[in-house]
């Protein structure tokens, strides 16, 4: 499998991948470069290399809970 139909792959079938070359006693900067992979690469693809394993974050986008300033207006309770 090269770059392009690594780059293709959902998140979850791509750390599979990785995991298991690091099954297979590969470091991870070896299973990476097998696909020929970059940090932006996995930034794109929402994986991460977490104690061990690699992991997939199945959503994208805005995922933090910090506050904003935009609560004042909710109207749920414990908001704003």
């Amino acid at each position: 499998m090269n770059h392009t139909e690594f780059m293709a792959l959902e998140s979850a079938e791509a750390a599979k991948l990785l995991n298991e070359r690091i099954a297979a006693g590969k470091t991870p900067e070896e299973a990476e470069a097998e696909f020929e992979l970059t940090q932006a690469d996995k930034l794109f693809l929402n994986i991460f290399w977490v104690k061990g394993k690699y992991l997939a974050r199945v959503w994208g986008g805005y995922t933090s809970v910090k506050p904003t300033g935009n609560e004042k207006d909710d109207t749920l309770p414990g908001k704003g």
